[in-house]
């Protein structure tokens, strides 16, 4: 999984107005996540992930997969995906211990 954009074992902050949506992916097949609206109910699950390709990444939860990223890219400290068909860009935060 080296050679994957996706920056592993980093905190992966959603650019949202309306939803929060906090990932981090660890090298062993996790994502620890914290999902929801803000001022709203939120949730703090936790992921598989499989790598599909260099740029895409799948997220599954015990029922099956729940989101792609495709078209990952990096752009200083932003991560843009394209998930399940829409735009989406994430602040790129420190290292998680």
């Amino acid at each position: 999984m080296s050679n994957h954009r996706l920056p592993i074992g980093h905190q992966l902050n959603l650019v949202s107005d309306t939803l929060v949506g906090s990932y981090s992916f660890h090298p062993a097949g996790h994502v620890s996540a914290t999902i929801g609206a803000k001022n709203g109910p939120l949730a703090a699950p936790v992921f598989s992930y499989r790598v599909t390709s260099e740029d895409s990444v799948e997220i599954i939860d015990s029922n099956g997969r729940i989101e792609r990223w495709d078209g990952i890219r990096v752009e200083d400290d932003l991560l843009h995906v394209e998930c399940n068909g829409q735009p989406q860009t994430f602040i790129i935060g420190k290292p998680t211990p």
